[in-house]
């Protein structure tokens, strides 16, 4: 680990459900934001990029990047992918297995990132939100 600066990136392109379209670049944004954020002279980060996995792991990683931080450390969490809301207003960040009937068991909700983020004992912390919404 290179200390407290540590960066966790998601992009999410390709989905299984048809009603959700696939986007056209966050596998680019999200390769040219880890080379800034991972260059010593830039950034100076950990970078780790993941790519259209399924919910299940998608919340592992973040839970685990929050959970694994330190005190003092600085984390940067973006997500690129489909925003989806439910009928109820809550916000879900979509996965290559979300099904828009099914949000709660095939995507991310917003609240467990903020629960991810309140739990890590990093008091700085930068959240980018690159998500379409559907």
């Amino acid at each position: 680990m290179s200390g407290g600066r540590k960066a966790l990136i998601i992009a999410n392109d390709v989905y299984e459900n048809p009603s959700l379209g696939r986007l056209r670049s966050p596998v680019q944004d999200a390769r040219a934001l880890a080379r800034a954020l991972g260059d010593p002279g830039i950034g100076g980060f950990e970078v780790r990029v993941v790519h259209n996995e399924p919910a299940y792991q998608m919340a592992g990683h973040i839970e685990d990047f929050f959970l694994d931080a330190v005190p003092g450390g600085l984390l940067v969490l973006h997500l690129s992918c489909h925003g989806v809301k439910s009928e109820s207003g809550e916000l879900f960040f979509a996965a290559r297995n979300t099904r828009p009937d099914r949000l709660g068991s095939t995507a991310v909700p917003a609240d467990f990132v903020q629960r991810c983020m309140r739990g890590s004992r990093s008091r700085s912390i930068v959240l980018f939100l690159d998500c379409l919404p559907t």
